[in-house]
């Protein structure tokens, strides 16, 4: 073997374990240099049974061969070209302590980039409180550390969550005793170990605490905070934001989104937040919880710097609910839902969740059919989310005095269509970059690249989960589209969609067929926005005909079928545009939803609370087929009102129970 190829081959193979080391876990990082190893011995051997004539029978002698060869070769350059004496068994220990040297050295690498684990022991330290004083406080503290992790947000308000983002690793220290103590303790000093960080707590007056984090390897304070709240477990509750802000910020492993506000009020308004979840029996008992949520996060959320998955959250909260909190009234509470998600937008460019929401925040918001808006905050609201879109380099535009209609009698004003049609481009280009991005070969990219998103990317490289999203925003896109042909009618200026836009929208229309049937009335807007409305393939039709197809992953490009129930609550939305065209697409708009809430991937906990408050379905909230829909779907969420409708039991017989869920919004 020449020099340089074993030069070469250790490169690479340095090159590559460095970049495993820096990219990936530790974890990782030992199941590729066990392959690695596996790969050498196996190649060495190899190599050294060939060089031994006739050739060795003993393995363990070619192994040996092999590699008093390989390190002849390594070591020909360092000789200057002269014979390079045998290592023998002394330079081969050598050897082998140097690569232990230089892999530890590696791992020791690994460990400084992964999350660090924080240590509890001295928490409720006697010590520190010699009266017992905050014990209660203490046991709360360590409850509310297991217990904080943040999970990626639902797709739409109300969801359910998905994977785990970012959690705390606590470590607790060395509990064995005895000579086991002593090695685990001995071989803890020599290899490297996870940063730890030690929690300290000093309590004050009542529950007034001081919590300090330290580094325990040099003992240097990290940060220090001072929280005092009314009750034992908002003040646990406040400083588990704390310390999960400090921990989650030196994760490298963790989205920028998770965490924001220095002192972590945002993390700790959100955990209180959860606190106020009930067993919802009824419409009444959610609203109250989700009003008591709204409340604790909206002051830490609505700031310059919150945690991005905290604002989501708010804004989810906003528009699910239905009546005034406090100095917000229900007609504002949309459009600062509409501000959150482009404050998001503009500091967390890549949380394509939030992106997703804003579009469709602004979709909702252009409708025609939205609730009118009240006077008072109206201008301001939009003035304020204007300016943010205008700092994220999505528009230029500023609002103007005739954007926003004068109020009528009622104090209730509109948008202009100008306006609305701004900002119906901007949720189109929004959506447009999430369908690129949902790409298999970018996920994959990302994946490898962004190790702080790699929890978010990971699950997308299964079809199921990437194409339910990529297929909710293919019809998305196409109802954006849709709403803005509707607009250019409205100001005269409509034009046929170009070739090359319709082949991107292709692939929305034939989810929707999937989903609905027929897109011929969807196709002719398109092709033709200023063809007589009476004349349109669905108008007229007495019972448009409904696809039955099951939720099937599409494996090929030209397969017609889909598996996201984010596709099916598009495509509902998207035919409801059409009540005023052919309100006999009423039908399609019902059985879209049903099979959107059929789906078993479905993230809605309950479906009546989204459906009932969406603008999108203002335009058939008064069809009777409409209504007998959302009153079943209310029956099904909220079966506790219903309960007293059931006729008593006859005798013998016991009454049937009433069901509950826990409220997850």
């Amino acid at each position: 073997m020449a020099s340089w190829v074993a030069w070469g081959v250790l490169a690479i193979v340095a090159v590559l374990l460095g970049l495993v080391g820096t990219f990936f876990s530790v974890r990782t990082l030992r199941w590729f240099s066990v392959i690695t190893a596996a790969v050498a011995v196996i190649a060495i051997t190899r190599y050294g049974y060939g060089l031994t004539q006739p050739p060795s029978s003993n393995f363990a002698n070619a192994f040996t061969s092999g590699a008093d060869a390989v390190i002849k070769d390594l070591l020909h350059v360092l000789w200057l070209g002269q014979p390079t004496p045998p290592p023998g068994r002394i330079g081969r220990i050598v050897v082998a302590v140097l690569i232990l040297l230089g892999y530890r050295a590696l791992e020791a690498w690994a460990m400084r980039r992964q999350a660090p684990q924080l240590d509890t022991s001295a928490v409720g330290d006697p010590a520190d409180d010699k009266d017992k004083q905050h014990d209660p406080l203490t046991d709360e503290l360590k409850f509310r550390l297991s217990a904080m992790e943040v999970r990626a947000p639902a797709i739409l308000p109300g969801g359910s969550r998905t994977n785990e983002l970012a959690s705390i690793a606590e470590a607790t220290g060395n509990s064995a005793a005895g000579l086991a103590g002593a090695v685990i303790q001995f071989f803890g000093t020599i290899w490297p170990n996870p940063r730890r960080i030690q929690l300290k707590i000093r309590a004050e007056t009542g529950t007034r605490v001081t919590v300090e984090l330290e580094n325990s390897r040099s003992g240097s304070t990290m940060s220090t905070k001072t929280v005092c709240a009314a009750r034992d477990d908002e003040t646990a509750t406040m400083v588990a934001g704390a310390v999960a802000r400090q921990i989650f910020a030196m994760d490298r492993t963790t989205p920028s989104w998770c965490y924001g506000a220095l002192d972590g009020s945002d993390l700790g308004a959100w955990l209180l937040a959860r606190q106020e979840r009930v067993a919802a029996g009824t419409p009444g008992d959610v609203q109250k919880s989700r009003e008591g949520q709204i409340k604790r996060m909206w002051q830490a959320a609505d700031n310059g710097r919150a945690a991005g998955v905290v604002r989501y959250e708010l804004a989810s909260l906003l528009d699910l609910y239905a009546e005034d909190v406090d100095a917000l009234e229900l007609h504002a509470l949309r459009l600062n839902s509409l501000r959150l998600h482009a404050m998001n937008r503009a500091q967390y460019p890549r949380f394509y969740r939030g992106r997703y929401r804003l579009a469709m925040s602004l979709q909702m918001v252009s409708n025609p059919a939205h609730p009118p808006f009240g006077a008072e905050d109206t201008k301001t609201t939009l003035d304020d989310t204007l300016k943010i879109l205008r700092q994220a380099g999505l528009t230029t535009r500023e609002l103007a005095g005739t954007d926003v209609s004068e109020p009528d009698c009622d104090g209730c004003c509109a948008l202009s269509v100008s306006l609305r049609k701004e900002l119906l481009t901007i949720a189109a280009g929004e959506l447009r970059d999430i369908r690129r991005q949902l790409a298999l070969w970018r996920v994959v990219r990302d994946t490898l690249m962004h190790r702080d998103e790699r929890a978010i990317w990971l699950p997308h490289w299964r079809p199921r989960h990437r194409q339910a999203f990529r297929d909710g925003v293919c019809v998305a896109e196409l109802l954006v589209a849709i709403r803005l042909k509707f607009i250019e009618c409205e100001l005269g200026d409509a034009e046929p969609c170009t070739d090359a836009r319709l082949k991107y929208l292709k692939l929305g229309m034939d989810i929707t067929s999937d989903i609905a049937g027929d897109t011929g009335l969807i196709r002719s807007l398109l092709t033709d926005p200023l063809a007589d409305d009476t004349a349109r393939p669905a108008a007229g039709a007495p019972e448009p005909t409904l696809s039955d197809a099951p939720d099937r992953v599409r494996w090929l490009p030209w397969q017609c079928c889909t598996a996201s129930w984010q596709a099916a609550y598009n495509t509902a939305c998207m035919y409801a545009a059409f009540a005023g065209v052919a309100p006999e697409t009423v039908a399609r708009v019902v059985a879209a939803l049903e099979r959107a809430i059929n789906n078993p991937d479905c993230e809605m906990e309950r479906a009546y609370d989204w459906i009932s408050r969406d603008p999108d379905f203002t335009a058939v909230e008064n069809v009777q087929l409409f209504g007998d829909f959302r009153d079943t779907q209310e029956r099904r969420d909220y079966p506790e009102p219903f309960a007293a409708r059931v006729p008593a039991p006859r005798h013998g017989e016991k009454a049937p129970a009433a069901l509950k869920s826990v409220e997850g919004a």
